[in-house]
C-alpha cells in the first residue's frame, strides 16, 4: 500500500472510529500489527474494550476504499515499520480516533488479559492476540506475566481464564524447548 493511501486509510478509520465513541490503537508487537479497542473519553483512550468495533470499522473502511483483506494486518506492519525507523511515526497523527504504537507488548498484553474477564464477542481476537503475545515476549516464567499485568491493572486480580492461557503458553514453550 501506497503512503498516501495508508494515510487516507488510518484518517477514514478515525473518522469512523470517532463516530463509534471509539479509539483504535494500532500497536506493532513482534512485527505484527494487535489491534486495542477503547471506549473514547474526551478524544483520549478510556478503557479497553473488545477489539470487534475495531476490526468491524477497519472493515468499513476497507470496502469503501477497495483494500486488500489483510490490509490491516500486512499494509500497516509495514506502513508501522518503515515510519518507526525512520524515525516518523507520531503516535497520535490520527487523533483522535486512531493511535499508533511499537514496542507496546508488555501493556498491550496486559490489556488483551484483562479482556479475558468477560466473555467476548464472537469477531473480536483478542484473545488469540493474548496468545500470540505469550509466545512473543521476552520473559521466563509465568509470574513474570502476572507482575505487568498487575502494573497496568494494579488490585484487579487475573482471570482465570487468563491463568489458564497463561499456564498453557508457557507448558508448551517448554515442550517446544524438549
Amino acid at each position: 500500500m501506497h503512503k498516501d493511501s495508508a494515510d487516507k486509510a488510518l484518517r477514514k478509520l478515525s473518522a469512523l472510529a470517532g463516530e463509534a465513541k471509539t479509539v483504535i490503537e494500532l500497536a506493532l508487537c513482534h512485527g505484527t500489527v494487535v489491534v486495542v479497542a477503547y471506549r473514547a473519553e474526551r478524544n483520549s483512550r478510556g478503557d479497553v474494550e473488545p477489539n470487534a468495533i475495531a476490526l468491524h470499522l477497519a472493515a468499513a473502511v476497507r470496502e469503501a476504499m477497495r483494500l486488500r483483506c489483510d490490509w490491516l494486518e500486512v499494509d500497516m506492519a509495514s506502513f508501522l515499520g518503515e515510519a518507526s525507523a525512520d524515525h516518523t511515526l507520531q503516535e497520535h497523527a490520527y487523533a483522535p480516533g486512531v493511535v499508533l504504537s511499537v514496542n507496546s507488548t508488555a501493556r498491550v498484553l496486559a490489556q488483551k488479559l484483562h479482556l479475558l474477564r468477560n466473555a467476548l464477542p464472537p469477531d473480536a481476537t483478542d484473545e488469540r492476540d493474548a496468545e500470540f503475545l505469550l509466545t512473543r515476549i521476552s520473559v521466563s516464567a509465568p509470574g513474570q506475566i502476572k507482575h505487568i499485568y498487575a502494573r497496568v491493572f494494579p488490585g484487579i486480580p487475573l482471570s482465570e481464564h487468563a491463568h489458564q492461557l497463561i499456564e498453557r503458553a508457557f507448558h508448551e514453550r517448554l515442550v517446544a524447548k524438549s
